[in-house]
């Protein structure tokens, strides 16, 4: 009798593995035990970007101004027109 089935293991043993569907994350991994690079992000909504830009002109306004508190939402209309007269011009 084998050694296997003795003791405190009997009945545990490993059963076959399944076969693993295409594109699942252990089937990726168990090729070649790395995944596939993600796809890189697009370049951000057009939307976004513009939020980006107003809050650094917004910024260079403020820092311009000493960081004086109390200025902020004219620092960001300020910045939002000049960034919009940026894109009307250039």
């Amino acid at each position: 009798m084998s050694n296997r089935t003795s003791g405190k293991t009997a009945g545990k043993r490993k059963s076959a593995a399944a076969p693993r569907k295409p594109g699942t994350a252990s089937a990726k991994t168990a090729a070649g035990g790395k995944r596939p690079p993600r796809p890189r992000a697009k370049s951000a909504a057009p939307e976004e970007s513009l939020y980006w830009q107003i809050a650094e002109a917004a910024y260079f306004i403020a820092e311009r101004r000493g960081f004086e508190p109390g200025h902020e939402i004219e620092d960001w209309l300020l910045a939002e027109a000049e960034v919009k007269r940026r894109k009307r011009v250039g």
